[in-house]
């Protein structure tokens, strides 16, 4: 089944609220980690060059007439190289905090109707990619098409982390097969509770470890053992948020960036 723009927007409006609070079509974010600022649904950003062209395409006129303060800087910022466009957009911050005009200007610009159609081109992508790794898991585990939920996961994990790293249904099959009967989700949830200090999340991992201990549906259990063997998988400090993220969408309700987000009734 083709993904289509309504479950694109749901994917949207559950995903999208884990970085930006309220609109995640304007959300924005300063310097706090290295790419100067991060803007839309996707957190497109000047340190990876991933805004720039969104912009470019977007037009000048387009940003000069919602950021009239920053509009001309930003397009220089645009088509600069990298390190002059981090330098540019490095000004309009204090402690990689956004000024007040700044940051309600580039929201006026990610939330106008040119720059969201040139996100939405973007995002349909990777919704595309998103749905048909979700196409292949619900075949491997013998269903005859993906649910919305295994498509928002899915759409996370393109996001967030790229693939699966050569995971595969009969891996989480595996997993489920050589621990303890009934203690899949146990296994999962000790591992939260030793979460090391230096892992981001941390706190959120407790506190799930507890949400979740005992309580994963069956129908849910494989996606919640895949969320954790893909977690398993990322650069250390990154393994509890991922499992957060992704074992929050596996169970429908989860601490994700010290907030508690419950999907009930979602998908």
């Amino acid at each position: 089944m083709a993904v289509t723009d309504d479950e694109i927007n749901k994917a949207v409006a559950v995903t999208g609220r884990f970085e930006n609070a309220g609109d995640p079509w304007s959300g924005v974010t300063g310097d706090f980690d290295g790419m100067g600022i991060s803007c839309g649904v996707l957190q497109w950003n000047i340190g990876s060059a991933s805004l720039q062209p969104l912009l470019l395409a977007a037009g000048k006129p387009v940003i000069l007439r919602a950021a009239p303060t920053i509009g001309a800087q930003l397009w220089q910022a645009c088509n600069a190289g990298v390190a002059q466009g981090l330098a540019i957009v490095r000004q309009w911050q204090t402690n990689a905090q956004l000024k007040a005009v700044p940051r309600k200007e580039l929201a006026n610009l990610m939330g106008s109707p040119e720059v969201k159609a040139q996100q939405l081109t973007r995002i349909r992508t990777v919704a595309g990619k998103a749905d048909a790794l979700a196409a292949t898991w619900a075949q491997a585990a013998g269903r005859p098409a993906r649910s919305l939920q295994e498509l928002i996961w899915f759409f996370d994990l393109v996001t967030q982390n790229g693939s699966l790293k050569g995971l595969d249904h009969d891996d989480v099959v595996q997993f489920i097969k050589t621990s303890t009967p009934g203690r899949a989700d146990d296994v999962v949830c000790d591992w939260l509770l030793a979460a090391p200090a230096a892992w981001w999340g941390r706190v959120d991992c407790i506190k799930n470890a507890g949400l979740w201990r005992d309580k994963v549906a069956p129908a849910d259990l494989e996606l919640f053992v895949l969320s954790y063997l893909r977690a398993s998988l990322s650069t250390a400090k990154a393994r509890g948020v991922v499992m957060n993220r992704k074992g929050a969408l596996a169970f429908r309700k989860g601490w994700i960036n010290g907030q508690l987000f419950d999907f009930t009734g979602q998908f």
